[in-house]
C-alpha cells in the first residue's frame, strides 16, 4: 500500500504555470514527494490518474468522468490495480455556484458523505488569491480538512485526516485531486 494512503497529513503542491495542464505534488509534511498527477489541458472528458510518483509508472488511483460537461457531472474514483470501482464523487452544481459542493458515493451509487467548501467560491474566482477552505462531512465521524495556505506563487494545500477516520484514504486523495485540478481550471 501507497506511504499517501497510510498518513494523517499530507500537502497537495500544485504547479499551474504549464502551457499544457497542471502538475499536482502529493508532499508529506518534510516536502518529500509520496504521489504525482499530470493533469492534461484539452481532454474533453476527464481522466485523471495518481502515481506513485513523477516516474508515472504505478497507477494508485484513476479518476474518469461519466460525461464531457464538469458543471455537474460524477467522476468514478478507481484502483487501477484490479479496476475495482471504490465510489463516486458528483458535483452539486446549483451549490457549488456559492461553496463548492460535493456527494460521495459509494461502490454502489450510495451517497456516504459530503466535500463541501468553507470559503465562498463564487468570490474566489473573482479574486484568486483567496484562500480556499474545504472539509469531509460523515456521519458520526470527525471532519476532515483541506486548506490552503496563502502564497500567491505557489498553490499548497494540507489536507488533515483525524487518524481514525472511516473515510477510505483512496477516495479522500482523489477528491482532493479532482477539487484541486477542477479548480485550477477555473482560475
Amino acid at each position: 500500500m501507497s506511504e499517501l494512503f497510510q498518513m494523517n497529513q499530507y500537502v497537495i503542491r500544485t504547479k499551474y504555470f504549464r502551457i499544457f495542464g497542471g502538475a499536482f505534488y502529493f508532499e508529506d509534511l518534510q516536502g518529500s514527494v509520496v504521489a504525482y498527477s499530470n493533469q492534461k489541458r484539452f481532454k474533453l472528458k476527464e481522466d485523471i490518474v495518481l502515481y506513485s510518483d513523477e516516474s508515472c509508472t504505478t497507477p494508485l488511483i484513476q479518476i474518469k468522468a461519466r460525461s464531457v460537461f464538469d458543471i455537474a457531472t460524477t467522476y468514478d474514483i478507481i484502483n487501477p490495480q484490479d479496476n475495482t470501482n471504490l465510489g463516486s464523487a458528483k458535483r452539486q452544481a446549483l451549490k457549488s455556484i456559492f461553496k463548492d459542493t460535493w456527494t460521495i458515493n459509494d461502490s454502489s451509487g450510495s451517497p456516504y458523505a459530503t466535500f463541501v467548501e468553507d470559503s465562498i467560491s463564487i468570490l474566489r474566482r473573482f479574486i484568486p488569491l483567496i484562500p480556499a477552505k474545504y472539509h469531509f462531512e460523515m456521519p458520526g465521524q470527525p471532519e476532515i480538512l483541506m486548506q490552503q495556505g496563502f502564497n500567491p506563487f505557489i498553490k499548497r494545500t494540507q489536507v488533515t485526516i483525524p487518524p481514525s477516520h472511516k473515510l477510505d484514504r483512496k477516495v479522500i486523495a482523489a477528491v482532493a485531486l479532482l477539487s484541486s485540478a477542477i479548480e485550477g481550471r477555473q482560475s
